[in-house]
């Protein structure tokens, strides 16, 4: 969440960046599931470079 947040994005167009559903976003954000594979690295890319390295 504290990553979504830092780039001012809602669920929604978070989810719509990492292609996949607004829904798993919540899950990941509830601790209910843990991203892995793809979204994962596209995370991290996040983390160090941005939204814009994604975008």
């Amino acid at each position: 969440r504290a990553l979504r947040e830092r780039e001012l994005l809602s669920q929604s167009i978070f989810a719509l960046y990492l292609n996949v559903s607004k829904n798993l976003i919540s899950d990941w954000e509830r601790g209910i599931k843990k991203p892995s594979g793809t979204a994962l690295r596209l995370l991290n890319l996040v983390d160090k470079k941005g939204i814009d390295a994604i975008a």
